[in-house]
């Protein structure tokens, strides 16, 4: 059953708002007061009596007793227009702000650099220097393999070097047997505080997990 709504006189302003916002085809209009209108938008009455002083349409103007009577299609259309203004100028602005940017950054206004506000180009350019800074120190870092491996060459040259300085010394410099015999003391005592030295650090044997992130592939 159709509810008689209120005759009210549609202004110049109005008409064509309500031609750009119609209903829902699903909604009867109807006359409403402040409560039922915030209750169709999701809001207070607070915000209702706020969107009346602001021009919000009025079917009945209340005061002395007299409850505010507004028409759902009139409200509706209002807000709906306010939405659209408000959208249409934020599109503005932020286009000015991205051609002023453009301006202040040298770039082309389609250019990335032109969309960003200054919080996300202040992001990008310090996630960039964190970046850079990793970049830099695995150029810094060994792989720990290709450190034992060098080393174990290292190793084996100075092994086989003093192993071999005897009977090099004997045969170049004219060494005594004594001396010779000095030499390869000599020379397995360097040999074995090598291998000592080695054994106490447990370098085969150490958990990379000990230490630190920056230093594990330097172990």
């Amino acid at each position: 059953m159709e509810v008689p709504l209120l005759p009210v006189e549609i202004d110049d302003d109005l008409a064509p708002l309500l031609r750009a916002h119609p209903l829902p085809a699903m909604v009867s209009d109807a006359d409403m007061n402040q409560e039922e209108i915030a209750q169709a938008f999701g809001t207070t009455v607070n915000t209702v009596a706020k969107w009346i002083r602001e021009g919000m349409p009025v079917a009945q103007v209340g005061g002395n007793g007299r409850a505010y009577v507004l028409r759902l299609s009139h409200c509706w259309a209002w807000r709906k227009s306010r939405e659209a203004e408000a959208a249409q100028r934020s599109r503005h602005n932020e286009a000015q702000i991205s051609l002023l940017r453009a301006e202040m950054l040298g770039v082309e206004i389609d250019s990335p650099a032109a969309q960003m506000s200054a919080k996300e180009r202040r992001e990008l350019a310090e996630a960039d220097m964190r970046w850079s800074e990793a970049q830099r120190r695995r150029r810094q870092l060994v792989p720990l393999p290709d450190v034992l491996e060098l080393l174990e060459s290292l190793g084996k040259i100075v092994r086989d070097g003093l192993e071999a300085m005897p009977d090099r010394l004997e045969r170049e410099i004219d060494l005594s047997p004594s001396q010779v015999s000095a030499v390869a003391r000599i020379g397995s005592d360097l040999l074995t505080a090598w291998a000592d030295c080695i054994e106490e650090r447990e370098l085969r044997d150490r958990e990379v997990g000990e230490a630190d992130l920056s230093e594990q592939l330097l172990i």
